[in-house]
């Protein structure tokens, strides 16, 4: 499946987003539990210095065990591990849920300075350890009278910062996520729009406005550069298209007056030979040079056409009546096909009388040439709110799809015309569509059977 690059971009950009947001947040999550077991850190050390003093009046060991899980912000006894014992060892108290095989001095102890720990100077020492399944966070403060022991269970301080994370984000990654879209689709939109301008103006370029350039100022480097190349491409097809109608048209040119000639002197040729069989061959050259001369007329024609320069003598036109009487001359030609038409009255349009007329000869005697026997050429003029319609259809042998897409194609013939029993030279259909958009109107082969041609002119009306 071909999607647009707008929206690839905009699928990549979220994507880099999405890329970058979910190491920012497990960064942030680090970053947020180093501090707080930083803090649990101070705290131990401040409870476990609290352990070894003397208690106060009335707070026996279970009393201060309960007031340390609220300082700790702990929920269960079963997270806090205590034990303080004198110096001479004569006095040890400990918590009840004291792990069988946890021993104090087996633990990997690292003393701390008040440059690292605010808090937690003296002598203080901290270590990391795993009991029961679960990572306890420990702190041991020795002083002369002995040494205290505090431990807590991080689950409870991960939940928790977990909990405050889960609800940050609950907002946070949504709007995140909206802001991320509407800045990719931003850029997305940025970036395509030299793209677009590109290609607007690779859509408007004809073989009449080859002159066009696109203007590159304001725009980056790479987008210059793209715009140079393109403007560059249409000087080249310019020029070279330039050359190429200016050739057809000298060489016309050129040819137009010694065919003329040719045809003068071959038709005293045809007038003064006596022998039968001497005229009949000037009168097939003459007809050569004629069909010639009448190639050369239409290659004429049609670089005028492609330069711009189709002289136009318009007047206000009445189609209909224009019709009416080529339809009376075409049924002259018939033999077995016959014509129906449905011609509005009085469509009147702007145009040159001899080059519409010429586009309606090729329309119709393509349509009787070409038509089958026993078939029914019809043809149909009506205005629209926008113009004049006018469509030519007839039954023919069956076209191939590819030989459609080359109608209008300049010398192209169907393969059941390339014979000279078949008159026409592949010119008819291009010339009558250039004489349609020098009238400001559009020839155009319908969608329709194989067996069946169907063209539609339009043209502006009065």
């Amino acid at each position: 499946m071909t999607i647009a690059f707008r929206t690839r971009l905009f699928v990549i950009a979220i994507l880099i987003v999405g890329c970058v947001l979910l190491p920012v947040v497990g960064l942030g999550w680090s970053r947020i539990l180093s501090f707080e077991v930083g803090r649990l850190d101070e705290r131990l050390c401040m409870e476990a210095r609290r352990l070894l003093m003397p208690p106060k009046q009335g707070e026996d060991f279970h009393r201060l065990q309960a007031d340390m899980l609220g300082k700790l912000r702990l929920t269960q006894a079963e997270q806090l591990m205590l034990q303080r014992q004198s110096r001479d060892g004569q006095e040890r108290l400990q918590s009840e849920h004291w792990p069988i095989g946890l021993t104090v001095d087996s633990l990997d102890w690292r003393s701390v300075t008040s440059r690292e720990r605010p808090g937690a100077a003296g002598n203080c020492a901290l270590a990391s350890f795993e009991s029961s399944g679960a990572v306890w966070r420990a702190a041991l403060h020795t002083a002369p009278e002995g040494r205290s022991f505090v431990a807590a269970d991080l689950v409870e301080l991960k939940s928790e910062l977990q909990g405050a994370l889960r609800n940050a984000l609950t907002l946070v990654i949504p709007l995140a996520l909206v802001l991320s879209a509407l800045g990719a689709w931003l850029l997305a939109a940025l970036t395509m729009r030299p793209v677009n301008r590109l290609r607007e103006a690779m859509l408007g370029v004809t073989q009449k406005a080859l002159d066009q350039r696109l203007p590159s100022s304001g725009e980056d480097r790479e987008f210059k550069e793209l715009i140079a190349a393109y403007n560059a491409m249409l000087a080249n097809l310019e020029q070279s298209f330039a050359q190429a109608t200016r050739f057809s048209a000298d060489a016309a040119h050129e040819l137009k007056t010694p065919l003329t000639i040719l045809q003068g002197r071959l038709e005293q040729a045809v007038n003064n030979a006596q022998d039968p069989l001497l005229q009949a061959e000037l009168t097939g050259l003459q007809d050569e040079v004629a069909r010639l001369a009448n190639i050369t007329r239409k290659l004429l024609m049609l670089s005028q056409a492609d330069a711009g320069r189709l002289a136009l003598h318009v007047s206000t036109l009445d189609l209909s009546a224009m019709l009416k009487e080529l339809l009376a001359d075409a049924e002259m030609l018939l033999s077995h096909q016959t014509i129906r038409s449905d011609i509005e009255p009085k469509l009147l349009t702007p145009g040159d009388a001899l080059l519409l007329r010429q586009l309606f000869n090729n329309l119709l005697s393509n349509a009787v040439r070409y038509c089958r026997s026993a078939g029914t050429i019809t043809v149909t003029a009506r205005a629209l709110p926008d113009g004049i319609e006018c469509v030519f259809g007839n039954p023919c042998e069956a076209i191939a799809p590819e030989s459609r897409a080359h109608f209008f194609d300049r010398f192209f013939r169907g393969d059941a015309s390339r014979n000279r029993r078949t008159e026409g030279h592949g010119l008819g259909l291009s010339l009558a569509r250039e004489i349609a958009r020098a009238h400001g109107g559009e020839l155009t082969l319908q969608a329709s059977a194989a067996d069946q041609v169907i063209m539609r002119l339009w043209l502006l009306k009065s």
